[in-house]
């Protein structure tokens, strides 16, 4: 939520006044943009379901391909099976990738430039988490069948 903030007040202070009083403009923008993400954060999270948390065996059954107690396999599957539902995330994480990069190549100026890097990587980086979380639950899955 910070981060759109501190990207408004840097873009805004490119350039622009730098006096005392430009300086308190741009506190306020940025002062805005922070609470606007905090109250869309808020009534996200009272509006979606809390998310299921996943076992510390489970995690470590996933990155292992395997476990011998069943009740973790079971709760492994199961995760493995909400990680393939999501794979159509990459598709948008990929899409924000592409996204910076064009306003890389086409900013004008260098605040801008630098805050589209910044962000392409964020989400490069979610990208090849997603991904990596991908490949531990199809290689689960698979060796599951298997067996």
């Amino acid at each position: 939520m910070g981060l759109p903030a501190v990207a408004v007040a840097a873009i805004a202070l490119d350039g622009r006044d730098t006096s005392p009083g430009g300086l308190l403009k741009i506190f306020l923008i940025a002062l805005v943009f922070g609470a606007l993400g905090a109250a869309v954060a808020l009534l996200a999270s009272h509006r979606l379901p809390a998310p299921r948390t996943t076992s510390p065996a489970a995690r470590q059954a996933l990155r292992a391909g395997h476990t011998d107690d069943p009740r973790v396999d079971a709760l492994a599957r199961q995760e493995a099976e909400r990680r393939r539902g999501r794979r159509w995330v990459l598709w948008i994480l990929g899409a924000a990738v592409l996204a910076e990069a064009l306003l890389v190549v086409g900013a004008s100026r260098p605040s801008t430039r630098v805050f589209a890097v910044v962000l392409g990587v964020f989400w490069a980086v979610q990208g090849w988490m997603r991904w990596r979380d991908l490949r531990e639950a199809d290689r689960y899955l698979a060796n599951h069948r298997t067996a």
